[in-house]
């Protein structure tokens, strides 16, 4: 079984970080506050937003989960009758 090349990438990104968080785990802490601090600001500003708008958050919500099932649709396969 052959391995797509995107996989293969991914999966040395991932060895690659988890070797440098273990040779610098300090380092690896401060990013990964970083990183927290970065996602709990965009949540944060995307409550204000809703709250300041709450039409426009009604109309985004709705399209993103339009967008949701548009993706994730499995069509059934027709089955023939005998």
């Amino acid at each position: 079984m052959r391995r797509h090349p995107n996989h293969l990438i991914r999966n040395l990104l991932i060895a690659s970080l988890i070797i440098l968080a273990a040779m610098h785990p300090d380092t690896s802490r401060h990013l990964a506050e970083l990183g927290a601090g970065l996602i709990l600001a965009i949540v944060q500003g995307a409550a204000d937003a809703a709250t300041a708008h709450p039409g426009a958050a009604a109309l985004l919500g709705i399209a993103a989960w339009i967008a949701h099932q548009v993706r994730t649709h499995q069509p059934r396969t027709v089955r023939a009758h005998p």
